[in-house]
């Protein structure tokens, strides 16, 4: 097949449908390895008799990790494919960013070799230097200051575990933060609510393939990153069956599949929410022996001071509670490890003090929140969520609402997560079959640890301490990112001199982008490593160039983050890097840096080039044959994922249950009862941080960013002009804006129009829909540059070269994060951002 212009397109729109469809559905077979029938994603080039080789890898364009066959012939991708161990092949899949893989060995935005500033900080200006200069000049910084004074962002990507466990363990730095502040944070604080521990969106499975019912707010399974093999799953599950309910702003692949779909108003889903548990409680629709055996429901609580009226050692779970119980049998009162019967609803007075069980107070605390009242706030009919409520619960435990995966959108997404905790436990779906089962993970032992290379641990306090003591709670302890900006601008709790960025990019990815640019101004030292030139890099004084994921080979096994099965992948390299490109591995790296910092360990150094030593340690340890996983590049350690409600043991909660009124929160915060705030005990209404500020004028939208299925948090893949054809083919190459608002405006489609918001300004390019709800204007995450727009100009030894970012694509989406302000942050649940809960003013350029 010759490659046309036509051709090139169709393919663009072929991936784009694909991201949603299971491979086997859509493509045809290339090649026949040992197992079950592996299906082509995609190929460039046909068929020939020529020799072919096909490398075993894991597609890193965003944090799902799913294993790929990558198909080569004299250093050319003919085809890429997802792997599959040949026996639980429905929980292998691949979506369609792969194929952006086609261009990104020779994307225009590459960096080419390690880079040095070459001019004043963030003027865009480098020169090339060699790789001994680069590392001794990085060795000598890293000598000249105090770990502490050294700040770690290691966003993911291949071997970010590498890079942050030697910084952190070897060199010393206390601080060493992912990036889940800015994206699932508000679901970790809501799972220590019922749960007893912050657990993110890869905790929990929901399992699509055995529901009769899933009700989506906030999560689109066929879309967003991670969408294999959930998608797969889903397929699966509507083959079968499974019906859908979607709440969301926009009209999408996923509302077209729906059976019902309501637009409401961002950041409003609590309100819906709030409705759905309130019907269940009014009309007793929960699963009463559920919540008798697995929960706290029936732990009777003083009203008067919200205090469990007893709590004593659990005689048959060493180191939780019991707690007193009404016994409906004899209507005495009892530790519930004793009653035949527990109470769920009731009142009692003990002492002359009124005590009531934790279900009944729980269905007070939400009796105003009416399906009247949310439709007010949503728009959506009142008997539309009776109906949806009645709907669960008819289908329970084989129903739920969806998880969640991205949490820091609006102000108010904690609560929501937590009142979909509620749901789905007052439904008796969690840990159910067709409800949202637990996940199971391997713990990998790391090269340093196989290799026995140790340092001396971290030196010095992590900066979240300080924050936690001044005004934080719930603080992920890897993920502080926008409280280590915050820490740098503000010089709290010290003066801070050196950042490191791993795979991420700061400015673009971290709310406040004008913000992040003022805090690396401040710092003496930037160090980039990254594969692609990007908003941030453009501020570095030392760039260190990383090979893509398919051009080197990785000294650690992985995992795939939201299986629930335990596969293991093993990542080899399938193409050299282009001819004069100067770029090295992360372990590489390490290794280098290794051998300057701790000379006397350059033995233990060296071996972390011998790959394959480690992963069959790395195997050995947990207990799988290493010739197989050498043999199919991946193995699936677990035949299923945990069905049962606490694990099959006791949680973290103080008793040990599902915690439907959280012990340790009743005793903290009693005092925020009544108030819409994130530390209320109870359930309760918090508006998103927009409504809070009165009605949108004329002139007025709330900016939302997408993940859209060719667009992901890593960010070289927004630069292929597979991912422009892609966003073109669906109108999203600029944002969406609604017709009524639009013609209110004078805005036409394809019009330049200028976003003012607090924290900046950017210009884009106008897409007229009435796809959207007319409150918001919309477009995929990080599709636009704002003020990294300008030319990038690099003095490699070969030439100069002038870069711009977005070179063969628009440019003209929206970066929320660039609009917005760093100060917006909910320091109750972990200083996380609220990244699409901002205001703008809309005009024509």
């Amino acid at each position: 097949m010759k490659i046309t212009r036509r051709n090139f397109l169709k393919a663009a729109i072929a991936s784009g449908l694909i991201a949603s469809i299971p491979g086997e559905a859509l493509h045809t077979p290339i090649e026949k390895p040992r197992g079950k029938q592996v299906q082509a994603i995609y190929s460039l080039q046909p068929r020939k008799e020529a020799k072919v080789r096909t490398y075993r890898s894991a597609c890193f364009i965003c944090g799902q990790k799913c294993p790929i066959r990558i198909v080569a012939r004299q250093g050319q991708v003919l085809t890429v494919m997802y792997n599959t161990d040949g026996v639980n092949d429905t929980q292998y899949a691949c979506c369609g960013r792969p194929h952006t893989i086609f261009e990104a060995h020779t994307l225009k935005e590459r960096i080419r070799a390690p880079l040095a500033r070459d001019g004043e900080r963030g003027s865009g200006s480098f020169k090339e230097i060699s790789w001994s200069e680069a590392l001794d000049t990085l060795a000598s910084w890293i000598r000249e200051v105090d770990p502490g004074e050294v700040i770690v962002f290691s966003h993911q990507g291949c071997e970010a575990g590498i890079v942050k466990e030697f910084f952190k363990e070897i060199v010393g730095v206390p601080n060493v933060t992912k990036h889940c502040d800015t994206c699932h944070t508000a679901i970790d604080y809501a799972s220590w609510w019922l749960f007893g521990k912050l657990i993110g969106p890869g905790g929990f499975r929901p399992d699509y393939e055995n529901a009769k019912l899933v009700v989506f707010m906030g999560r689109n399974p066929v879309e967003g990153i991670v969408a294999a093999p959930w998608t797969k799953m889903f397929a699966e599950g509507r083959r079968r069956g499974m019906r859908i309910i979607v709440f969301d702003v926009r009209r999408s692949r996923l509302t077209s599949l729906a059976d019902k779909y309501y637009l409401i108003p961002p950041g409003t889903d609590l309100a819906a929410a709030l409705a759905i548990l309130h019907v269940i409680l009014r009309n007793s629709l929960y699963d009463e022996d559920y919540l008798r055996r697995y929960t706290n429901a029936p732990m009777l609580v003083y009203t008067d001071t919200l205090e469990p009226v007893e709590l004593a050692d659990n005689p048959r779970i060493e180191g939780k509670k019991t707690y007193k119980v009404l016994d409906e049998t004899d209507g005495t009162i009892k530790w519930k490890t004793e009653a035949i019967q527990p109470a769920l609803l009731g009142e009692i007075v003990i002492g002359g003090r009124m005590a009531k069980p934790a279900l009944q107070l729980l269905k007070e605390a939400i009796s105003s929140y009416t399906p009247s009242w949310a439709e007010e706030i949503t728009g959506v009919p009142a008997g539309e969520l009776e109906w949806v409520a009645r709907s669960l619960a008819y289908e329970a435990p084989r129903a739920f609402i969806d998880p969640g995966y991205k949490g820091t959108r609006y102000r108010s997404e904690g609560m929501l997560f937590r009142v979909i905790h509620l749901i789905n436990t007052m439904l008796g779906s969690i840990g159910a079959r067709g409800g949202v089962a637990w996940n199971k993970k391997p713990k990998i032992k790391s090269p340093f640890k196989v290799l026995g290379i140790e340092g001396p641990g971290p030196q010095g306090e992590p900066l979240y301490k300080y924050w936690e003591e001044n005004g934080a709670a719930f603080v992920n302890h890897k993920c502080y990112s926008m409280l280590a900006i915050k820490s740098i601008l503000e010089e709290r709790p010290r003066r801070y001199r050196m950042a490191i960025i791993f795979n991420q990019n700061l400015v673009a990815h971290v709310q406040g982008s004008s913000d992040v640019i003022r805090a690396l101004k401040k710092l003496d030292y930037v160090v980039v490593m990254d594969t692609v030139f990007s908003e941030t890099a453009v501020y570095a004084d030392l760039i260190l160039p990383l090979p893509m994921f398919f051009e080197a080979s990785s000294p650690t096994l992985f995992t795939p983050s939201k299986t629930g099965r335990g596969q293991l992948v093993v990542v080899e390299k399938a193409l050299e890097p282009p001819p004069g490109y100067e770029v090295r591995s992360a372990w590489w790296i390490v290794k280098e840096l290794g051998k300057r910092l701790d000379p006397g360990n350059s033995t233990l150094y060296e071996m972390l080039g011998e790959h394959e030593y480690i992963w069959r340690k790395q195997a050995e340890d947990l207990g799988v044959d290493p010739e197989e996983l050498l043999d199919k590049g991946v193995v699936t350690l677990y035949k299923a994922p945990i069905y049962h409600p606490i694990k099959g043991k006791a949680l973290y909660t103080a008793t040990g249950e599902i915690e439907i009124l959280n012990v340790e929160g009743l005793s903290l915060y009693r005092g925020e009862v009544g108030k819409p705030s994130s530390f209320n005990p109870f359930p309760a209404w918090i508006p998103p941080a927009w409504m809070s500020q009165g009605p949108l004028g004329d002139g007025e939208a709330v900016v939302v960013d997408i993940c859209h299925r060719m667009t992901a948090t890593n960010m070289w893949i927004r630069y292929t002009r597979l991912t422009y054809s892609t966003l073109k083919w669906d109108r999203m190459d600029g944002v969406l804006i609604h017709r009524s608002k639009a013609e209110k405006l004078g805005i036409k489609d394809g019009d330049t129009i200028v976003l003012e918001g607090p924290g900046g300004t950017l210009k884009a390019k106008a897409r007229i829909t009435e796809d959207i709800h007319p409150a918001v204007v919309l477009s995929p995450h990080a599709t636009n540059p704002g003020p990294a727009e300008g030319w990038i100009t690099v003095r490699y030894r070969s030439g100069e070269e002038r870069i711009r970012l977005f070179h063969r694509t628009s440019g003209m989406g929206i970066n929320t994060n660039m609009l917005h302000r760093l100060n917006d942050l909910v320091m109750e649940e972990g200083g996380r951002a609220i990244q699409n809960d901002v205001r703008v003013r809309i005009r024509r350029g």
